[in-house]
């Protein structure tokens, strides 16, 4: 997952750990994309685990994640789908127990802006084409604002083999368990949408 590797992420991490914007109340994030109706290719199929979840709401979820301090507890969700069962578009809701909360919107057929908000209580950061972003907007309560810049949006499958090459010579991985979230979050859901593909055992 490039997400958990680009050097932006890691900064905007570190400054929300230092208090300057306060505590995390919200992150927003939103991901919307128009594909052929085609029951046969592989968004839209099942027998190819088709859905808009587990194509891009893994981004979304892990964008989430990422700056969660902990795994979301409570979840609420609403799916609409597309004629072979998938998921075509949803609304997911996450809740964890420091009351950081996530509400997140995916679709396959509607165009929507690949942006994520993360809200705190001094101020919020908005950061627009979220999956491989090299540019944040950090807005203050007095409406000032600063730009962050610190990746190369061609460079994020670098970003994450030049981690995986420390992580192969220092011994294990520290964001392992984000991984391990984002797939059990994922599981929990299409289990609420009823939603089994044909190979599962």
């Amino acid at each position: 997952m490039t997400i958990f590797h680009m050097p932006l992420f890691h900064q905007l991490k570190a400054l929300i750990a230092s208090g300057r914007l306060g505590k995390l109340k919200m992150i927003q994030v939103s991901f919307g994309t128009v594909k052929e109706a085609d029951a046969t290719n592989r968004f839209f199929n099942p027998e190819l685990a088709g859905g808009a979840l587990l194509d891009i709401g893994t981004y979304a979820l892990s964008f989430a994640r990422f700056f969660l301090s902990e795994q979301p507890d409570q979840l609420l969700t609403s799916v609409s789908k597309f004629t072979t069962g998938v998921d075509e578009q949803c609304g997911i809701l996450l809740q964890n127990a420091q009351d950081e909360m996530v509400t997140i919107s995916l679709a396959f057929r509607a165009k929507m802006p690949k942006r994520g908000i993360i809200a705190c209580e001094k101020g919020f950061i908005t950061v627009d084409n979220f999956p491989r972003a090299q540019l944040a907007q950090i807005s203050w309560l007095d409406g000032s604002t600063e730009t962050l810049e610190a990746s190369e949006t061609e460079r994020a499958l670098q970003y994450e083999i030049l981690a995986l090459e420390k992580y192969a010579i220092e011994g294990g991985n520290p964001l392992h368990y984000l991984t391990n979230d984002v797939v059990a979050l994922m599981t929990d859901i299409r289990q609420r949408w009823g939603i089994r593909f044909p190979f599962e055992p």
